[in-house]
């Protein structure tokens, strides 16, 4: 072995039925049988299997919770636009047309740019962790591309392989991500109800009863 080979485990030099640890450098005392052929090998106790890029995709969902006020919805200008498009209804003229900054203000787009960013980011992030859980001698990590559908996907994913090779440690990123989403959830609901309270009530005013 050369110190240009990356850390990881390789057929042991002294031992043809088990695999030794090599840590980029130099072998190390932690030896185990050779893995049967498709599975992964246990990582060495201790193996930093946590890194910032899992936490910061871990914690990801919060940009949703914080994304949500800024948008500051125009109630009045939102209850004419429901008269308007209901009386266009009604007589049966060209359907109405919205500017959705008119309506959610310039934080409508704001808040768009944090939600396609947060996307990209997660991928971003789940390259590099996939990356650094090589590094650290874990064969065959969950794909970044699962980042594509959701974060939640590479997480999850990569918890449970992680958790394979080094049981009891791998699952901790996702209650930080069930965590996360807790609390985006609760910020949105009291953004939902800090403006549908005064909508129902004008919009009451401008539909009363007969």
């Amino acid at each position: 072995m050369t110190n240009a080979t990356p850390p990881g485990w390789y057929p042991d030099p002294w031992n043809r039925s088990a695999q030794r640890f090599w840590d980029g450098g130099q072998w190390t005392d932690h030896v185990a049988l050779a893995a049967a052929p498709g599975t992964r090998p246990r990582l060495p106790e201790g193996a930093p299997v946590y890194g910032p890029w899992i936490w910061i995709l871990a914690l990801l969902p919060l940009l949703g919770g914080i994304a949500v006020w800024f948008v500051h919805i125009d109630v009045s200008g939102l209850v004419d636009l429901m008269r308007r498009v209901s009386e266009e209804q009604q007589s049966g003229g060209p359907a109405v047309t919205v500017d959705p900054a008119s309506i959610y203000g310039g934080g409508y787009w704001v808040s768009a740019a944090v939600g396609w960013g947060g996307y990209a980011a997660a991928i971003v992030l789940a390259v590099f962790d996939a990356r650094r859980l090589r590094r650290i001698g874990v064969e065959r990590p969950f794909s970044w591309g699962w980042a594509f559908l959701m974060n939640i996907v590479y997480v999850i994913g990569r918890s449970v392989v992680v958790r394979r090779v080094a049981s009891p440690r791998g699952l901790a990123p996702i209650w930080v991500l069930i965590a996360a989403y807790v609390v985006a959830i609760v910020s949105s609901a009291i953004w939902l109800a800090s403006w549908v309270g005064p909508l129902i009530e004008q919009a009451g005013n401008s539909y009363p009863s007969a």
